[in-house]
């Protein structure tokens, strides 16, 4: 008697790492709609956060407002209750997370997996460029320095931690649907 083995789903768990501006939220975007699967992006679940009335809601505007990050357990906590709704069994798009190498060990400990992840590579004066033409209050020269310099230091030793689950994509010079394509086809 021969015993089948139900095949499970193929998950499709998907980290993009990239400086301000480089494109995460764009492609990540695509990309959900693409395969499916939910976008996740802490920079709007930080904002929603910094907006409420409460202690923590204004830590987190008052860091934001300066460029830097949200405290660490505000955005596990988060993060970790969101890959658990149904929606993302199948798998996510974590957009902007991790951040740096202590929000990935904390990834880790707490069993919030990834199969992929999509490094996007952008020159500084691309960024620049974008960053200023959206328009978004917090984007203005002086913090948008602040940034590319935080992640600089705190995000990209993360290409060292994931070394064996990196893509690299040259995320400038086509339209954001070529770009998507371009990691679509890298990761399938």
């Amino acid at each position: 008697m021969r015993i089948f083995e139900l095949e499970q789903p193929k998950k499709t768990r998907i980290i993009m790492i990239g400086g301000p501006g480089s494109g995460k939220s764009t492609y990540s975007e695509i990309l959900s709609a693409k395969l499916d699967i939910p976008h996740i992006y802490t920079g709007d679940m930080m904002r929603d956060i910094a907006k409420q009335d409460t202690p923590i809601g204004k830590k987190v505007a008052g860091l934001l407002s300066k460029g830097e990050f949200a405290p660490i357990n505000v955005v596990m906590k988060a993060v970790q209750s969101r890959v658990q709704e149904p929606d993302a069994r199948q798998g996510y798009i974590l957009d902007g997370f991790p951040r740096n190498l202590e929000q990935a060990e904390k990834m880790n400990q707490l069993g919030i997996g990834y199969d992929y992840v999509v490094n996007l590579d952008v020159s500084e004066k691309e960024v620049l460029k974008r960053l200023l033409s959206r328009g978004r209050e917090d984007d203005v020269p002086s913090v948008i320095k602040n940034r590319i310099k935080i992640y600089h230091k705190e995000t990209a030793p993360l290409l060292d931690y994931f070394k064996d689950k990196i893509v690299n994509i040259k995320a400038e010079g086509g339209t954001p649907e070529e770009i998507a394509n371009r990691i679509a086809g890298e990761i399938s």
